[in-house]
């Protein structure tokens, strides 16, 4: 007796519902897990003698009653799931296991034990239903997104196929790469110095970044990146997502050219600069008039030029160097006591094409930043070639050379710009030449469609 009161004591106490059942179902022991549970004490199951276990099973919302089979108590060691009703009305879904009856217990061949899994069966389906929306939510961001996942030192560890289509790398070329691989060049090294402090400190970074595919094109991206943080709060990796704004920063450019074009187009046609030329035509009149009749056809080509060509995105290489030689004697002409001005061009450039009012604005450069305030003769040389199918040109004065402070001019940084938005492989280099003076240096290979 003593045994079987203190395995009662230990059964009451369980933090598992324990109970037994008669040949009526009617509850013999009911413990206290079962009590909190389903509400019902001891007392009220045990002294009511019309209550059955049948009385606490769910019933279907349609009227009848629930399948459920008595002849399942009576299997040894079967196992489970069983909705049953609370004191309050409210289901209570419960895992139970049957205990053999060859064990009779507090008078009952018929025991169970049984686990509430009401709450762990909500996060189930709470999980499932979660799980489902980040399978819709990630169908519908792969759908319109650029996506890519990487770990924490930048490698790509996944890529949509998005990131394929646009960047044109299989994801067998991008997975275990970081992003230099697809790196313009266009940004300077603080702009992504600047991104990875954002992001290693478990900020959300948001910009634009140009980018460049495996063929060589260039492409913009709107670009956020969310690090994906550790149960410290550390990133561990780093989840981008990009969307395509090529078109609309072309555009934009286009319309940023467009109205530096329209800038230097106004500078070209500066009365200062015809005033100037039609006096010196003038007072060659008297003296040569053949020099002045080519004087005059030089400038009317110069202005045919600027209301033709200005306007266009790329002309022909031909037609803008016609136009900066003009430039150049009409140049010499003005200055010749004090000007020497010289040009080559070596190689086919028929199939070439260049942004219009490249040339000549650097020309222009070199003698008002490199010989206008110089004493004595100055000289300014042209040269052009197409070297491995680039074209290169280099533009040299023997001026007073380069100061820190010119050497990112205004129209230097404008042309550069328009190079690399047109052409392919662009480079605008200015530097002080070894024997004196500046030198600037440009090349590109073919336009882009």
């Amino acid at each position: 007796m003593d045994n079987e009161r203190r395995l009662k004591k230990v059964l009451d106490n369980m933090p598992i519902l324990f109970f037994s059942l008669d040949e009526n179902l009617r509850p013999v022991s009911w413990n206290h897990e079962c009590q909190r549970v389903l509400g019902f004490s001891s007392q009220e199951i045990l002294n009511d003698q019309n209550f059955s276990f049948k009385n606490l099973i769910q019933v279907k919302e349609e009227g009848e009653s629930s399948e459920f089979n008595p002849e399942l108590l009576n299997s040894d060691f079967k196992n489970w799931e069983l909705d049953l009703i609370s004191k309050e009305g409210k289901a209570k879904l419960v895992s139970l296991s049957n205990i053999s009856s060859e064990f009779p217990l507090f008078g009952s061949t018929k025991w169970f034990v049984g686990v509430d899994i009401t709450r762990t069966k909500e996060i189930e389906r709470e999980l499932k239903s979660s799980l489902k929306e980040l399978s819709d939510f990630q169908t519908a961001l792969n759908a319109v997104s650029i996506v890519a996942i990487t770990d924490r030192a930048g490698t790509i560890i996944y890529v949509n196929q998005n990131f394929c289509d646009i960047s044109g790398y299989s994801r067998d070329e991008l997975l275990g790469h970081n992003h230099r691989i697809i790196n313009s060049g266009y940004h300077p090294k603080e702009f992504f110095v600047d991104l990875w402090k954002t992001i290693a400190k478990g900020k959300i970074w948001q910009g634009e970044i140009k980018n460049k595919a495996k063929d060589g094109r260039y492409y913009w991206v709107d670009t956020t990146i969310s690090p994906i943080l550790d149960g410290n709060g550390k990133p561990y990796q780093y989840l981008a997502i990009r969307n395509d704004i090529t078109e609309r920063k072309e555009t934009e450019e286009k319309a940023r050219h467009a109205e530096n074009n329209l800038k230097i187009l106004q500078d070209r046609m500066s009365p200062h600069f015809l005033f100037n030329t039609l006096s010196i035509i003038h007072s060659y009149l008297q003296t040569n008039p053949g020099l002045a009749d080519s004087a005059i056809l030089m400038l009317a080509d110069n202005y045919r030029f600027l209301m033709d060509q200005a306007n266009q995105q790329l002309v022909p290489f031909d037609i803008e160097w016609e136009f900066m030689e003009n430039y150049l004697q009409l140049l010499k002409l003005r200055f010749s006591d004090f000007l020497e001005v010289e040009s080559e061009k070596s190689g086919n450039f028929k199939q070439c094409q260049i942004p219009p009012l490249t040339l000549q604005p650097l020309v222009e450069n070199s003698y008002i930043h490199g010989l206008r305030d110089r004493k004595g003769k100055g000289k300014i040389s042209v040269k052009a070639s197409i070297e491995d199918g680039k074209a290169m040109v280099t533009i040299r004065d023997n001026g007073k050379g380069l100061s820190d402070a010119n050497i990112h001019s205004r129209s230097i940084a404008n042309i550069s710009e328009r190079l690399k938005f047109y052409l392919y492989d662009s480079e605008v280099k200015i530097e002080n030449h070894p024997e004196g003076g500046a030198v600037v240096t440009i090349g590109f290979k073919s336009a882009k469609n």
